[in-house]
């Protein structure tokens, strides 16, 4: 003990506190074996209860301050299982809010594009004592009921990246997604070879994002840039191999456009078509979001720009609009910046 207290006032060497079994126990709401069991690595041991134990673990060690409760709010958070780097890097990013300790976060992986399912897991969090729910929303009725029903057994609902339209959620954080496909658009007029269609590549209509972002798109090459008009969409199904096959149907069908917008995942095969068809470097292409893949096409020359959102900050916000509104506090409207990556200013730009 005396050697820490001079370490840190004379070497200015922060010490790291160790959790004590019995306060990360209390923390997490959970009995001390079940700690131990989690520490030690064993079985037995649910996914769920894990994270509350390791982000318990991870908030006392940083010494956060939780909130004046009796113990953390209990959140879920629902994403599409196979959506790429950024989605599971998301997930790390609601990890880390969870380690400060005013909530509990359990993330979980859901089938992509499959409103039933997603409507059955939101229904499940029902008798679970799960009080927030953070969702990336599918726009389906059946989704809606869902989200209707939680309401009713108190349980608060937020959209992440992709909004729906309902009274019964409690906000939205992601980005403007028409602003976002504008900004693409715009790019795409600027910086095209010349005039010529383009393509743009959608996960299907289950996405408002996705909608959103074709309109925006639509509504400024229409308007500034009408040599550059748009094609057609085309549907991958936000899937790397179905971008692969669409594309490469699109290229010989249609051997004149001279740019793609992606507005959702499977950049990989995007790129994998144009570099096989022997297009990528005469058809432009526009993605969303920095990751290690996105990032390696910008600098390669195969992807042209990335329309990028900080998902560290949407893990933030989400978390903090919902902790907001289970304190009866009023909740303002947050859009994300739209931000623009190219391989000219990629460095110090995040993945978050």
């Amino acid at each position: 003990m005396l050697l820490d207290v001079i370490m840190q006032d004379y070497f200015n060497i922060p010490i790291k506190r160790i959790a004590k079994i019995p306060e990360i126990a209390e923390l997490a709401s959970v009995s001390t074996a079940t700690v131990d069991r989690v520490l030690n690595d064993r079985k037995n041991v649910s996914a769920s209860t894990r994270q509350r134990v390791l982000q318990a673990k991870a908030a006392i060690e940083n010494g956060e301050t939780p909130v004046p409760r009796s113990k953390p709010w209990r959140m879920k958070v629902f994403l599409p299982e196979d959506a790429g780097p950024s989605t599971a890097y998301l997930a790390s990013c609601f990890q880390e809010v969870g380690a400060m300790g005013n909530a509990t976060i359990e993330c979980v992986f859901t089938r992509k594009m499959e409103p039933a399912v997603l409507a059955r897991k939101l229904r499940n969090c029902i008798g679970q004592g799960i009080e927030a729910v953070a969702f990336q929303a599918l726009d389906d009725p059946r989704v809606h009921d869902a989200v209707v029903e939680l309401e009713n057994y108190q349980i608060h609902t937020l959209a992440l990246l992709s909004g729906i339209e309902s009274k019964s959620v409690v906000g939205y954080v992601g980005i403007d997604n028409r602003a976002a496909g504008r900004t693409a658009g715009y790019l795409m007029g600027r910086m095209a070879s010349g005039p010529g269609p383009i393509a743009i590549l959608s996960g299907g209509q289950l996405y408002r994002s996705h909608e959103e972002r074709e309109m925006g798109c639509r509504a400024i090459l229409r308007r500034e840039f009408p040599h550059n008009d748009v094609l057609a969409t085309y549907s991958g199904n936000d899937d790397i191999d179905g971008n692969y096959e669409e594309t490469l149907a699109l290229l010989s069908r249609h051997p004149e456009i001279v740019g793609i917008y992606n507005v959702g995942g499977g950049n990989e095969g995007v790129v994998r078509a144009l570099n096989e068809s022997g297009h990528v470097s005469d058809i432009m292409l526009i993605g969303h979001n920095l990751t290690p893949k996105t990032q390696s096409y910008l600098l390669d020359g195969s992807m042209d720009a990335v329309i990028h959102q900080n998902m560290s900050r949407a893990a933030q916000k989400s978390v903090d609009a919902l902790i907001a509104s289970l304190n009866n506090k009023p909740i303002q409207p947050d859009i994300l910046p739209v931000e623009i990556i190219t391989k000219e200013n990629i460095w110090g730009a995040t993945f978050g």
